[in-house]
């Protein structure tokens, strides 16, 4: 795997997202490099602008933007990515699930 610039991974993974707004796209666009800049870290405590802060908070909150298209946005730039490679690594979850009749006590315990 290489290494890419996060405002090239951004734009590459989230520039065709449909928004209905060019400028939300740029704006996810932006939000996401700057995530990728600083990761792990909220993006309350972003050192970002405050203008660029207040873009990020009109993003998060705004309810004509759906998580479902920035989601859609990745899996196709995902999905191209992974008819481009000759071998994928699938790794699945080993982790028990316990019902939650199993972590009942048992009725004829009493």
């Amino acid at each position: 795997m290489t290494y890419i610039e996060p405002t090239l991974w951004a734009q590459k993974q989230f520039g065709q997202a449909h928004l209905n707004d060019p400028r939300r796209t740029q704006r996810l666009v932006a939000l996401a490099a700057s995530l990728a800049e600083q990761p792990g870290v909220p993006v309350s405590k972003l050192i970002i602008s405050p203008a660029e802060m207040e873009g990020a908070y009109r993003f998060i909150r705004n309810e004509q933007i759906k998580a479902e298209d920035i989601a859609e946005a990745g899996f196709y730039v995902t999905a191209q990515e992974a008819l481009e490679q000759q071998t994928l690594l699938a790794l699945e979850s080993c982790l028990r699930r316990h019902h939650f009749s199993q972590l009942l006590p048992s009725q004829h315990s009493r």
